[in-house]
């Protein structure tokens, strides 16, 4: 009996250990709302992901963790604040990035800028 638990909490300490560490090997993109409004319809596109985050809050932030097979290429976004829509690039991503962390904040007056 001693040694069934033993072995259950093992095989429970080894799926929690593997469930943090696909998520600290897994790259990620951030999007950060430090602007006045709430953003809606964010979208980033990756070369063979399409990224939708929803809408975020003013002064929130949110992250979607993307595969690590990815061809080279930009972060494509694009936001809605208000009537307004903010569309461009940055940064560039490659294959295999292991724990790469991007962020993309859309400041006070609008404007976007990106960070790694």
């Amino acid at each position: 009996m001693r040694l069934l638990l033993k072995i259950i909490i093992s095989a429970l300490c080894i799926v929690v250990a593997a469930y943090y560490l696909y998520f600290y090997i897994t790259p990620s993109v951030t999007v950060k709302n430090n602007s006045l409004d709430v953003i809606t319809n964010i979208n980033v596109k990756l070369p063979v992901n399409n990224l939708d985050f929803g809408s975020i809050e003013v002064d929130q932030a949110n992250s979607i963790h993307y595969s690590l097979n990815q061809p080279e290429g930009s972060y494509n976004y694009s936001f809605k604040i208000g009537s307004k829509t903010i569309t461009g690039s940055c940064g560039y991503l490659t294959n295999s990035e292991f724990n790469k962390r991007f962020v993309i904040t859309v400041s006070r007056s609008n404007t976007v800028t990106c960070s790694q």
